[in-house]
C-alpha cells in the first residue's frame, strides 16, 4: 500500500538550513565503494620495485545532465563552452528525441546529422547516454496531434520506436513513455497519442504493450518509467502493476523541478519518498532535477501567472526570464550539496540528472542552471564539481611488488593508471564493479 505523508514545510528559501545527513557518509562508503584485487601480469617477470599510479576516471554512478538545452547553442561560441562544462563534471547525458523535433514528415536528415554528432561527442568523452523519450503525449508534430486513426498511428508509433532503439546502439538507457500516468489529466491537450491510449483500453494495457515492444526489439537496454510527480499514488500503482505483470523494466524515474515552495523537497520527505518505493525492488533514477537560484513561487497557481506572462511575451518575440539572485545562488549551492550527498548515499538510487546546466535558455525561464546566462560558473557548479571530482574519488600512488596482489578500497567505476618499472611505463585500465569478487588480472604491455 502507498502511504501519502503530509509534510509541514519548514524551509527558509533564501538560507538553506543544513540537512542532518545522518549516516550518509557511512552509507556512501558501504554502497559506493568496495575492495578491488589487482594482479599485474608482465611478459618478463621482474623483481624491480614498481610504482603504481591509478585514479577513478568514471563513476559507476550516473551523475547526469540533460543536453536537451543545447540546441540554440549549436554553431555558436556558447556550444564549446557548454560542452566543456558538461565534461568537467558529468559522466551521463540525456539527449532529446521529442517527436516534434524528430518529425518523419519534415525529413530526418538534419536531425540525424545533429544527433550523430552529439552521440559521437558523448562517446569520445566517455559519457553514458540516455534517450528521452520513446513516446510522450507532449511535444508532438501537428499531424500526430490531429491524427484520428489510432490503428494507423499505432503502426507509425511502433516503427518510430523500433527505429530509435536500433539506430542508436550507443544509447543504453531509454525513458519509454514519459509521464505515463498523465495522458488524461486536465492540463494535457488530447492528441493522436492519447486517442491511441484509449484505443488500447487505457493507460495500463497501452503501457504493457509498449514495454513488450521495446523488450522484443532489444531487451538489453535499461528502460525507465518516468513521472513528474513521483508522490502521485497513481504512479506507485502503475509500478506495482508493472511488477505484478512481469514487465521488463529496470528503473523508476522521479522528476524534481523545485520551482515553487511547495515542490522543494526536504530531507525527511525525500528519504520517505525513496523508502516508499523500496519494496518494488527497482533502481531509482532522479531523471529531471531543478534547483533554481531565481525567486521561488509560492505554489503552482502563483507560478502559472508568470508562465502565462512568459507565454504572451514569447508570442511577441521577447524572452521573459527570472534573474539569478545572489542570496538564492548561495542557497542553491548549499541545497545541491546536501541533495546530492543524500541521493548518492541511497543504495537504490542509480542516477541524478540536472535538467538545466545553464540559466541561458533554461526551462520555464527560471535561473535553474549552475552556470549563469553567459555560461559562467555559479557557486553551485564548483560545489558539485568538488563533490564528484574531489570528495568522491579514489587516487592512489604507491610502490608495489609486481609478484603480489595489490588490494585497495575505492569508488566503483572505471579506472585508469600506469605502472612504472625501471625506464618502462605501462598504461592500463579496468572496471571496479560491486559484483567483481575475484582478482582482476591486468596484462602490462607496451
Amino acid at each position: 500500500m502507498f502511504l501519502i505523508c503530509f509534510v509541514v514545510k519548514s524551509q527558509q528559501y533564501d538560507v538553506h538550513v543544513p540537512w542532518k545527513l545522518e549516516g550518509a557518509n557511512e552509507r556512501i562508503d558501504t554502497y559506493r565503494k568496495g575492495k578491488a584485487k589487482l594482479l599485474f601480469v608482465v611478459d618478463n617477470s621482474s623483481s624491480e620495485p614498481a610504482q603504481l599510479d591509478i585514479g577513478l576516471a568514471n563513476h559507476a554512478f550516473n551523475f547526469g545532465v540533460s543536453m536537451t538545452q543545447e540546441g540554440p547553442f549549436e554553431g555558436t561560441a556558447y556550444q564549446d563552452m557548454y560542452r566543456q562544462r558538461v565534461s568537467e563534471v558529468f559522466n551521463f547525458v540525456t539527449l532529446g528525441f521529442y517527436w516534434g523535433a524528430r518529425d518523419e514528415k519534415r525529413g530526418l536528415n538534419g536531425f540525424n546529422k545533429r544527433m550523430d554528432e552529439k552521440i559521437s561527442w558523448a562517446v569520445s568523452n566517455k559519457m553514458k547516454i540516455k534517450g528521452h523519450p520513446l513516446l510522450w503525449h507532449e511535444s508532438l508534430p501537428k499531424w500526430v496531434i490531429n491524427n484520428n486513426d489510432p490503428e494507423e498511428l499505432e503502426k507509425i508509433i511502433y516503427k518510430r520506436i523500433e527505429d530509435l532503439i536500433l539506430s542508436y546502439p550507443e544509447i543504453k538507457y531509454w525513458d519509454v513513455y514519459n509521464e505515463a500516468v498523465a495522458p488524461f489529466k486536465e492540463h494535457v491537450t488530447p492528441s493522436g497519442v492519447t486517442r491511441w491510449i484509449k484505443y488500447k483500453g487505457g493507460i495500463y494495457p497501452a503501457m504493457l504493450e509498449l514495454y513488450n515492444l521495446v523488450n522484443q526489439i532489444d531487451s538489453s537496454k535499461i528502460y525507465t518509467n518516468n513521472h513528474y510527480h513521483p508522490k502521485d499514488p497513481e504512479f506507485f500503482k502503475l509500478n506495482e502493476f508493472f511488477i505484478e505483470k512481469g514487465v521488463g523494466y529496470q528503473a523508476i524515474g522521479m522528476q524534481a523541478h523545485m520551482q515553487t515552495q511547495d515542490n522543494v523537497l526536504e530531507e525527511q520527505e525525500l528519504i520517505d519518498l525513496i523508502d516508499s518505493f523500496g519494496p518494488l525492488g527497482k533502481d531509482i533514477q532522479f531523471t529531471e532535477v531543478t534547483v533554481t537560484s531565481s525567486k521561488l513561487f509560492k505554489d503552482w497557481k502563483d507560478h502559472q501567472v508568470f508562465l502565462n506572462k512568459r507565454k504572451e511575451s514569447r508570442r511577441e518575440g521577447k524572452q521573459l526570464t527570472l534573474p539569478s539572485l545572489e542570496e538564492r545562488e548561495n542557497y542553491q549551492a548549499a541545497y545541491i550539496k546536501d541533495l546530492y550527498t543524500l541521493l548518492f548515499s541511497q543504495p537504490s538510487v542509480s542516477s541524478v540528472t540536472m535538467w538545466n546546466l545553464t540559466d541561458r535558455n533554461a526551462w520555464r525561464g527560471h535561473a535553474g542552471g549552475i552556470l549563469d546566462q553567459e555560461l559562467q560558473p555559479k557557486k553551485a557548479f564548483y560545489t558539485l564539481k568538488t563533490l564528484i571530482k574531489e570528495t568522491w574519488t579514489t587516487s592512489i600512488k604507491k610502490d608495489i611488488n609486481l609478484n603480489e596482489e595489490f588490494h585497495f578500497t575505492g569508488f566503483y567505476g572505471q579506472y585508469e593508471g600506469t605502472v612504472s618499472v625501471g625506464n618502462k611505463r605501462y598504461k592500463f585500465s579496468f572496471d571496479h564493479k560491486k559484483e567483481n569478487e575475484g582478482v582482476i588480472k591486468i596484462k602490462l604491455q607496451g
